[in-house]
């Protein structure tokens, strides 16, 4: 690997990207000079700017200048891309994202969070718990954590968390101390084709832990549960399932809000509370209070900072409150629009609106079958067409082809209708009544749908 502190220039080839956007303002906190491109402007690109980054609209060879030294690009980034031809011609060193956080990885404790669900939540909350707990940890998350306003930042201590991408195969790259699995499942199958490379893959990763390092797992996943007991690594298991080393008892769910109790390697360390609604959320604080406690953060330490614990911008993201309830959330394969289905009834409304924007032709092939059952709590369902983030297109799969599907096994139950997503606003409000609480769910542009319905009603 280049060691990058040989060099002074770095440029960002998607700089927008939320991983990409995170390493840019750590190299630019680190002293770097930081250029960048993408193709649109958004929330990361403004905050990068602010920062002094130059971020260029577009992607062009003469966005790589003489001076720059080496060009970090991401998967979504293809090879003819015009500044990658560029960097190749003048013979610049060109490195994965995942090479630039295994650098910044190697000279710290790393602290790494992976899995198909829940990764950038536990990447936040444990973030915070160190943070609070005056651990000062460079961070790198794949959402923008509330109140700290930033998906990044660099710290003074020697700790570092970050939250590890599968989709690619990449994360492998990286050797943290300590490594979180949070579950394993049917995604990214354009890339892996299988369950079997997707499970192998994982196991790659978790090997590549540190050998005085741990690996903390959730038990209740059959597919880590088989592999990770079996490898030479110290591991700490952590689930609902009360045969984990840690799980929760005595679970309420309120209005945003959960409590528990946590049982501790079988002893009961008392009552926690949440200020995030949800089951999966109560899960996810399972494994911060685990690596908390291997850090030896004292437990009242831990029960005051998970209550403080502010959320991500579009995890279960309250907009509105009154006179209907509006929430933005970034799920989009089937187990977490069923997860967050499942918050957002512990509200207990009249109706629960669910607006999808399905994400990538490839979940949409791949899973067809599982989004049906994903929408048994919504009591009415509008599917708009597919957000291709910038993939090629598969014949005979859209949203209509969704909503078909969908139709065929729950239409008879419920209201679904499939609407082109500048026709959602006028029909929302002409249906939305009091008390009602409506879901904007989905990975692409539906945040900006929804930031227009909160404008209008």
């Amino acid at each position: 690997m280049l060691k990058l502190n040989q060099f002074k220039k770095i440029h960002f080839v998607g700089i927008g990207g939320i991983g990409m956007s995170g390493l840019a303002r750590i190299f630019k906190e680190l002293g770097y000079e930081v250029t960048g491109s993408d193709k649109i402007e958004n929330y990361c690109t403004h905050k990068l700017q602010e920062m002094g980054v130059k971020v260029y609209l577009g992607h062009r060879e003469s966005n790589i200048d003489r001076d720059t030294e080496i060009v970090v690009y991401s998967s979504s980034i293809s090879w003819d891309n015009p500044e990658l031809l560029e960097a190749r011609e003048k013979k610049i060193p060109i490195l994965h994202r995942a090479d630039v956080l295994a650098f910044l990885m190697q000279s710290r404790i790393g602290i790494a969070v992976a899995g198909a669900h829940g990764k950038t939540t536990i990447t936040a909350m444990t973030a915070h718990l160190l943070s609070q707990a005056d651990f000062t940890p460079t961070v790198v998350i794949g959402g923008v954590v509330n109140q700290y306003n930033t998906n990044a930042w660099l710290g003074k201590g020697n700790f570092m968390v970050a939250e590890a991408d599968e989709s690619d195969g990449s994360f492998i790259k990286l050797s943290p101390f300590y490594t979180i699995i949070t579950n394993i499942d049917f995604e990214h199958l354009d890339y892996y084709k299988n369950i079997e490379k997707i499970v192998s893959a994982y196991q790659r990763f978790v090997e590549k832990t540190r050998e005085t390092g741990c690996v903390f797992f959730c038990y209740d996943d059959p597919y880590l549960k088989k592999i990770i007991p079996g490898l030479p690594l110290r591991s700490v298991s952590y689930g609902l399932n009360p045969l984990s080393d840690v799980y929760p008892q005595d679970i309420v769910l309120k209005e945003n809000q959960a409590e528990f109790e946590c049982v501790y390697f079988g002893k009961n360390m008392g009552k926690f509370r949440l200020q995030i609604p949800g089951k999966h959320n109560v899960l996810n604080a399972q494994v911060a209070i685990a690596l908390a406690r291997e850090l030896n953060i004292d437990w009242e330490k831990i029960r005051q900072v998970l209550f403080t614990y502010p959320g991500t911008i579009r995890r279960f993201q309250i907009r509105k409150f009154e006179p209907v309830m509006v929430v933005d959330d970034y799920a989009h394969h089937p187990s977490e629009i069923k997860a967050t289905l499942e918050a957002a009834s512990t509200f207990k409304k009249k109706r629960i609106i669910a607006v999808f924007q399905p994400h990538r032709y490839s979940r949409i092939y791949y899973l067809k079958e599982k989004f049906a059952e994903a929408f048994t709590l919504a009591d009415k369902l509008l599917i708009t067409e597919i957000y291709s983030a910038d993939e090629k297109p598969i014949t005979g799969v859209n949203g209509c082809m969704l909503y078909e599907e969908i139709v065929r096994k729950i239409g008879n139950v419920k209201e679904v209708l499939f609407l082109r997503k500048e026709k959602i606003i006028s029909h929302l409000l002409d249906i939305i009544k009091k008390d009602d609480l409506i879901l904007m769910l989905g990975a692409g542009d539906i945040t900006k749908v929804t930031d227009e319905l909160v404008m209008r009603i």
